[in-house]
This record gives structure tokens, C-alpha cells and sequence, in this order.
């Protein structure tokens, strides 16, 4: 019997070792549910205490946590939320930066950010197949808008008080997996950026979008339009930004960290434009940019403008501040005290050095213009001072030049005016346009259109009477980092016919600008 007995024994320890019982899942529901992020942010390389986000924890038997607040405590988050009992039950994470008492349908960016981004910087993360543990939860975070960051050369010469991004949508639409997309129903606002230690820095939703870059420095604001981009979530987007003395300029290039390096932003008309432009010289002009300029060629042989450009480069427009740091102004009348903006542009523009060029001007690079295109037309080009010398005959003297420079067989040269006659060239169809200049000695100088106006005491032409006097005439010929030479008109009771010579221009004024064919 005892004999029965064992075999029955091992029989059944046989049974019950090919038929082991599943063990329980441990029960965990009195520990914590403790987070632990991955992400780098976007002011910070890791979260600050006190931070929090909202959690939700789903599994199949329901929803366990609903917008959970879990606090940064230096290492990860935690709050008093504890896991469920069943501990088998795999659950699904989804955890979202800045927490919110109610768990947000959208999100709005701060319309001022100078303060700093953690406000602004929504970012996400979502985890499935979570099974209740002791150990933290690791979840990687991602950012769910778009950055831009302006590396910023001030060339300004005083300190740059704020940036300001201009047209961007502010508003994201929150999807159920915490993904964001741009609200399209919202309105563009202006945002303000945050001065970081190296650049600075604005968060936007992701969106397709022409922004504008502003600059603020003192009552000076200056700005330039960038060519539309598509911002992708996630991503950061690069412009390095030359402040100038009357301008912003926007330059490709730049190192991207933390954020996915989303590229660069141009700015507008950064690619080439193709701009409608037909000769017609047998017919005495050009059609450039669907506007209709009279050329005439002069008795030096070369074509010239008989009129002033009014062409607008991509991004600008004419101002009357002679303040604003536009680039571009409207031409004018006076009356000897009150100054009369010509605002159809019908008489050309007035335009700065820079804007010409499409360059800030440099201790490197002044004297690199030397018959530039400039804002002309292909093959067409800014004066230089060599092709205003062989038609005026006379410039003063240039840096490094002993004497001034005189000219005696230049086409128009008048020994008498030591220089050439306003109506000589006019007889020839030069068509002198009298459209003034904006006066401003310095990048820091208040600017001024000058009033000065001809009368019958220092002019003898009736058709010039009451004009503006003093008028400049760009060319491509840098004197030094702060002038270019300039075809400049005087009238005194000895030149009361007008006299033209070559002198300097500051930069900074705003000037007439006609364009001479290249030689063929």
C-alpha cells in the first residue's frame, strides 16, 4: 500500500508541475506613479522644479487618471497619484507641458515673450503599453510647436531695446493625441521675443506664413519682410539678423541645438526675382517692372535714364519719416518752410546707400560697388564716378587725392561753371528732376528732407524756379565707409543756370538714383 501511496504521490507532484497555476500580478496600487521626462526645453536643458503637466493614464477598463497634476521635483514628476490595482493592465500615457486646470482644446502662445518661453513652449509626450511599476515611467517629450531664433549682429551703433516677429497666428489647435495644428481662424498678432544669453528667441505654432522681423532701438523701429516659410512643429527655424543704421537685413546661416534643425528663413525676395524688363532704345526708353522710363544717350555715347528710378525691391515701401530707417522715401516739394510728400512715386523715390546695393556698407566692403547693378535693371548699372566725371568734368578731391579732379574735354564741361550747366543736358534731354534729397549726417542724426528752394536771386530758369535746391545724384563710387560719390547741383547768382558737379554723399541720406548702360 505504502508502495501505491508514493506513486500516487508523484503522480500528482508530476500533474502539478505541468499544470503550474498563474502567478498574481503584484499590486502596486499604493505606489506613486512617478514620471521621468526626457526632453530638452526651450529655455532650459531640463525642467525647473515646480514645473508641471497634466497627465492621463487610459487602459481598457476606463480611464484611470484624467489631467493628473504631477509636479517637477529636480528629477522627475510626481504628485499623489498611485497606479491601479490590476497590475497586468497595460495603460497609455499622455502628459502635456504647461499643466492647465482643465486639459486644453488649444493653446495660445504669449503675444509677449520678452519675459521668457516656458509659457509659451507646449510640448507632449504619449507612451502605451504601461504596466503599473515601482520604477519611474520614462516618456519622451516633444516639442509640438515651432521656434525661430534670431542671431542678431548690431551694427546699429546703440542697443537694441526688442525684437518683434510680426504675422504670426498665435493659436494651436490640440488634438486628442496632443499634437498641435495652427488655428487658421485666429488673427495674426505681433510677438515680442526673449533676449537669451546668445540670441533671441520666439515660439509659434507651426504654420505657413510670411513673417516680418522688427527691430526696436530707442523711437527707431526698423524692419524686414521674410519670404513665406513653412514652419513645421518641432522644429527650429534660423535668421541671422544684421541691424544696420537704416535697416535690417536678414543672412543665411547658423548652428541648430535641442530643437530638430528645421533650416533658415530668408528674407523676402532672397531668391531672384524675375522682373519683367524690355529695351526699346529706338524708341527712347525701357520698361522695367511694368514702369516706363525715358532714356536718352548723352554726348559721352552711353544711355541714360532721363528720369529717376521708382522701383521697389521686394520687402520695402516708401515712407515720409525721414526717421523710420525705411531705405526708401517719398520724393517731395517745398515751399521753402513746408515739405509736400509726393506720394504717387510719379517723380521716383529717394533711396539710402544700402538699399541701393542691397548690402550694409562696411569698413570691408565701401569701395566694392564700383559699377554695381544695384537696384538697375539687367544690363544697366549705378553711375560710377569716373562716367559722372566725363559728364560734368569736375569732382572734389577723394580720399588720398591731392587735388580736385578736373576734366576739361568732358562732354558737358564749362569752364565757367567749373563744372556743367543743368540746361546744357537738358537741352540734350537729360531732363534734371529737381526731387530733393532727405538730409541725415549720421546713422544717429535726426533726419530732415531739405526745404532749400531755387528763387530768381541765384536761378535764372523759370522752368527751375521754386524747386528743391539742393539735389544729389548717386553713384557706385565709395569715398570712404561713410560717403559715395554723388553728381550734386548748386545754384547761386553765379551758377543761376544750375551747375552739376561730383561731390560726396552721406550714406545715410536719401538720394536720387538713375541707371547708365553697360558698354557693349
Amino acid at each position: 500500500m505504502k508502495k501505491i501511496l508514493l506513486l500516487s504521490g508523484l503522480a500528482l507532484l508530476a500533474f502539478a508541475a505541468c499544470n503550474k497555476l498563474p502567478e498574481k500580478a503584484p499590486d502596486y496600487s499604493d505606489a506613486a506613479i512617478v514620471v521621468e521626462p526626457v526632453i530638452t526645453r526651450a529655455t532650459e536643458t531640463n525642467f525647473e522644479n515646480g514645473d508641471a503637466i497634466g497627465l492621463t493614464v487610459s487602459r481598457a477598463a476606463g480611464v484611470h487618471a484624467d489631467n493628473a497634476r504631477l509636479t517637477y521635483d529636480g528629477a522627475a514628476f510626481k504628485g499623489d497619484l498611485t497606479w491601479y490595482a490590476e497590475g497586468g493592465d497595460e495603460a497609455t500615457f499622455a502628459a502635456y507641458y504647461p499643466y492647465a486646470a482643465t486639459k486644453p482644446a488649444s493653446f495660445t502662445v504669449a503675444a509677449d515673450q520678452s519675459a521668457g518661453l516656458s509659457s509659451s513652449d507646449f510640448i507632449s509626450a504619449v507612451k502605451e503599453n504601461v504596466v503599473p511599476t515601482p520604477a519611474e515611467v520614462t516618456m519622451v517629450f516633444k516639442h509640438r510647436l515651432a521656434r525661430l531664433v534670431l542671431n542678431v549682429t548690431n551694427n546699429y551703433g546703440a542697443a537694441i531695446d526688442a525684437f518683434t516677429v510680426k504675422g504670426a497666428i498665435p493659436t494651436a489647435l490640440i488634438a486628442d493625441d496632443l499634437t498641435a495644428s495652427v488655428d487658421a481662424s485666429a488673427a495674426p498678432v505681433d510677438i515680442k521675443a526673449w533676449k537669451g544669453a546668445n540670441a533671441w528667441y520666439v515660439i509659434l505654432p507651426a504654420q505657413t506664413v510670411a513673417l516680418t522681423i522688427a527691430a526696436t532701438t530707442g523711437s527707431k523701429t526698423l524692419q524686414q519682410k521674410l519670404a513665406e516659410a513653412t514652419l513645421v512643429a518641432g522644429k527650429q527655424y534660423t535668421a541671422n539678423v544684421i541691424v544696420n543704421p537704416e535697416d535690417i537685413q536678414i543672412v543665411l546661416s547658423g548652428e541648430i541645438s535641442n530643437w530638430d534643425d528645421g533650416g533658415e528663413l530668408a528674407p523676402e525676395g532672397d531668391e531672384p526675382q524675375e522682373i519683367a524688363f524690355e529695351e526699346h532704345l529706338s524708341d527712347g526708353y525701357f520698361s522695367y517692372d511694368n514702369v516706363r522710363y525715358n532714356v536718352v544717350k548723352l554726348k559721352d555715347g552711353k544711355w541714360w535714364m532721363a528720369q529717376p528710378l521708382a522701383f521697389l525691391p521686394a520687402g520695402k515701401q516708401p515712407s515720409s519719416d525721414p526717421n523710420d530707417g525705411n531705405g526708401i522715401w517719398y520724393t517731395y516739394s517745398s515751399d521753402g518752410t513746408n515739405i509736400t510728400p509726393a506720394t504717387d512715386g510719379a517723380n521716383g523715390y529717394l533711396y539710402d546707400v544700402a538699399t541701393v546695393f542691397g548690402a550694409a556698407i562696411t569698413a570691408d566692403n565701401y569701395n566694392s560697388f564700383e559699377g554695381a547693378q544695384g537696384l538697375c535693371p539687367a544690363g544697366w548699372h549705378i553711375p560710377t564716378r569716373s562716367e559722372f566725371i566725363d559728364l560734368v568734368g569736375q569732382s572734389n578731391k577723394g580720399a588720398g587725392e591731392s587735388a580736385a579732379i578736373v576734366k576739361e574735354d568732358a562732354a558737358y564741361y564749362d569752364a565757367v561753371y567749373n563744372g556743367a550747366r543743368i540746361t546744357a543736358l537738358d537741352a540734350d534731354g537729360f531732363n534734371y528732376a529737381f526731387i530733393g534729397t532727405m538730409i541725415k549726417a549720421s546713422a544717429t542724426a535726426t533726419g530732415s528732407y531739405n526745404k532749400l528752394i531755387t528763387s530768381a536771386s541765384d536761378c535764372s530758369v523759370e522752368a527751375y524756379l521754386g524747386r528743391p535746391k539742393m539735389n544729389y545724384m548717386l553713384s557706385s563710387t565709395g569715398n570712404s565707409v561713410t560717403q559715395f560719390f554723388a553728381l550734386m547741383s548748386a545754384f547761386t547768382a553765379t551758377y543761376k543756370e544750375g551747375k552739376l558737379n561730383v561731390t560726396f554723399n552721406n550714406i545715410t541720406n536719401g538720394v536720387e538714383v538713375r541707371c547708365v548702360r553697360n558698354a557693349e
